[in-house]
């Protein structure tokens, strides 16, 4: 910083106000002032990050972007299923706050509310005071826009911006995983294709969170996707995996 300059006009201008300049702490002044500006650095750098986590959480690839304004307070608890599972979800969501990096695994039967909740836990963090990004995509569709960029260079780049999303953020749904193996008649090894991006999804997502939801269980992913796969991002704990049982909330 700047020393504080007393001489000239400043001494003529604390003369004419009746200030006395030698009574003064100079050193306490000059603290205060670079407290002053400290703060004001700080919160210029917040603002910036918040716009920066704002305008990433809004880019998510998702169907419709309406689901993304989904809350906890949303969730509308029938049963002590969906009790049990709401509970987790929570849980899971502070643990993620407080600093905890890990997998974890939401699976169930369509319509059974596993991403909702996961995007709650989204809106959870980014309404928190962490510093925490967000990001939701849809598995089924990065794998089509992927596979249309074959072909496509212009899908080729928003299927890479996607993946620049997916790799930059802290936090992580992937939403959907195992419904491409729905098109297959058999349950079998996913095709190279997708074996490829998901091995490149998971080199990204080393040492974060990654939330995963999946209508598969845990035996079926594992038939479906190479070993190395299911390892880096299926969760292995028991208490970072959520089995929804509850009613289809579609009905509800």
């Amino acid at each position: 910083m700047e020393p504080l300059n007393l001489d000239g006009p400043m001494k003529r201008i604390a003369a004419k106000h009746g200030i006395d300049i030698n009574k003064i702490d100079i050193d306490q002044v000059l603290k205060q002032r670079d407290q002053r500006e400290e703060l004001e650095a700080v919160k210029f750098t917040n603002m910036n990050n918040r716009i920066k986590r704002t305008r990433l959480f809004n880019s998510s690839l998702i169907s419709d972007a309406e689901d993304l304004h989904q809350f906890f307070s949303d969730f509308e608890i029938s049963d002590d299923a969906q009790s049990i599972e709401f509970n987790k979800a929570t849980d899971i969501a502070n643990r993620i706050m407080s600093g905890e990096v890990g997998n974890y695994t939401f699976a169930g039967k369509a319509g059974s509310g596993k991403t909702m909740l996961a995007v709650s836990i989204l809106n959870q963090i980014m309404n928190s005071q962490t510093n925490l990004s967000c990001y939701f995509a849809s598995f089924s569709m990065l794998l089509n826009m992927t596979l249309v960029g074959i072909k496509d260079f212009s899908m080729k780049q928003k299927a890479w911006d996607v993946e620049d999303c997916i790799k930059a953020c802290d936090v992580l749904v992937l939403d959907d995983l195992g419904s491409e193996s729905a098109m297959k008649s058999e349950t079998d090894e996913a095709s190279n294709h997708t074996q490829s991006l998901l091995f490149r999804l998971a080199d990204y997502r080393k040492s974060k969170v990654n939330i995963v939801t999946t209508n598969n269980s845990s035996k079926e992913l594992q038939s479906i996707y190479n070993p190395k796969i299911y390892s880096r991002l299926i969760a292995k704990k028991s208490n970072n995996a959520i089995r929804f049982d509850s009613k289809d909330m579609r009905n509800i």
